[in-house]
């Protein structure tokens, strides 16, 4: 992902599961350790896959250059939590920088 750009992250759940299946989700996204910013369900957007969530240039621009990790977390009306691989990106520079 290229800082300061408007990227959509699409997500895939498993068949037969529905982001309505969720009473909480988070989408943390992570460098060196530390939590740069978290999406949670009222940022996604449904599909019948899964979800996206589309990050903003202030979002994007959170990131220093380099590797991201990102991780869905989520919990069922039941209180059964789950969570999802890590998934990892990288954080591109870009040579204007800021808000456009």
């Amino acid at each position: 992902m290229w800082r300061g750009t408007t990227p959509m992250h699409i997500f895939t759940l498993p068949v037969g599961v529905k982001l309505t299946d969720f009473s909480a989700v988070f989408i943390t996204y992570s460098q060196n350790g530390e939590t740069i910013l978290e999406k949670t369900e009222a940022d996604l957007t449904p599909t019948e896959t899964g979800f996206t969530v589309t990050l903003t240039q202030a979002d994007t621009l959170l990131f220093t250059q380099g590797p991201v990790k990102i991780q869905l977390r989520a919990k069922k009306p039941t209180g059964e939590a789950v969570a999802s691989d890590i998934i990892s990106s990288t954080a591109k520079e870009v040579l204007k920088d800021g808000e456009i």
